[in-house]
C-alpha cells in the first residue's frame, strides 16, 4: 500500500528539533557555510531553515538546488544507503562551493528531509595558487625528495596550533572531485591509463604540493599510494 504524501502542516513539528543543530553549527562554521534544512514532502518550497544564505541568496520557503533532487531519487531508489553525500560545483558568479548533504529519515526509514551544508571554499583555492607560485622559487633550491620523481608534498603543511587541517582537506577535496567531473567515468570504472592521466591532471594543479594529497587520492581512486608515486614518477619523466 502507498503511503501518503506529508503534507508541509504534518511535518513542521518534526524538523523542529533540526532547527537548533543548524543554528550550532551555523555559529561554529562562520559566514562561509551556509546550512540549510528541507523538507522533502514540499519541494518548491523546501526551505524550513536557512543560516547564511547570503552564498547562494535564497531564503526561508525556497526550493532545493539543483543537485538536491538527483540526491533525493538516488536514496528513494535504495542505490544509496549513506546517510550523506557531497560534492563540490562552481556556481555561477565563478566561486567554489563544496557541498554535503544529510539524509533525514523518519523511524520507519522513510526519507523526510535533509540538512545540506554548502561551503564556499573560493578562497582557499586562491591562497592555494598563490601560495604555490610564491614556493616554485623555494622549490628550485631544494635538495631532491627522497623518493625519485615524486613531488614534494611538504611545502603547504598545515599548522597544527592554527586548526587549519579542516581547510587544507577541503582544499584537496575540491580539486580532486572538479578532476573527476572532467571524467565520464567514475574512479571506480577508470582504467590504468585514466587513473594515470587523473594523476596527471592533479600534478599540474599543484594538488601534490599538500601534504596528505597522495593518500587522498588514493583512497579516492581505490589504490595504493605507492601506485600513485609510481603514476607521479611517470609523469614527472614525461614532462623532461
Amino acid at each position: 500500500m502507498k503511503k501518503p504524501t506529508l503534507s508541509p502542516t504534518t511535518t513542521s513539528g518534526f524538523f523542529d528539533r533540526y532547527i537548533s543543530i543548524l543554528d550550532f553549527f551555523a555559529e561554529v562554521c562562520g559566514p562561509d557555510c551556509e546550512l540549510v534544512l528541507h523538507d522533502l514532502s514540499c519541494p518548491e518550497a523546501s526551505i524550513i531553515a536557512i543560516r547564511n544564505g547570503h552564498i547562494s541568496g535564497r531564503t526561508e520557503g525556497g526550493t532545493m538546488s539543483e543537485y538536491a533532487p538527483s540526491f533525493v531519487r538516488l536514496v528513494r531508489s535504495g542505490g544509496y544507503t549513506r546517510n550523506m553525500v557531497s560534492h563540490v560545483d562552481r556556481i555561477g558568479d565563478g566561486r567554489i562551493i563544496k557541498s554535503h548533504a544529510f539524509f533525514i529519515k523518519d523511524e520507519e526509514g522513510e526519507l523526510r528531509g535533509m540538512i545540506c551544508a554548502n561551503h564556499d571554499v573560493t578562497n582557499l583555492v586562491k591562497l592555494h595558487d598563490f601560495l604555490h607560485d610564491r614556493f616554485q622559487f623555494i622549490r628550485g633550491m631544494r635538495p631532491a625528495p627522497e623518493e625519485e620523481g615524486v613531488a614534494v608534498e611538504s611545502l603547504l603543511e598545515p599548522d597544527a596550533s592554527s586548526g587549519s587541517d579542516y581547510d587544507i582537506e577541503d582544499l584537496m577535496d575540491v580539486i580532486i572531485e572538479q578532476g573527476i567531473a572532467e571524467f565520464t567515468v567514475s574512479p571506480a570504472e577508470m582504467g590504468p591509463k585514466e587513473r594515470m592521466r587523473f594523476v596527471g591532471m592533479l600534478n599540474d594543479r599543484h594538488l601534490f604540493s599538500l601534504k596528505g594529497s597522495v593518500a587522498r587520492t588514493a583512497e579516492r581512486l581505490g589504490i595504493s599510494e605507492a601506485t600513485v608515486y609510481r603514476y607521479l614518477k611517470r609523469e614527472n619523466l614525461r614532462q623532461l
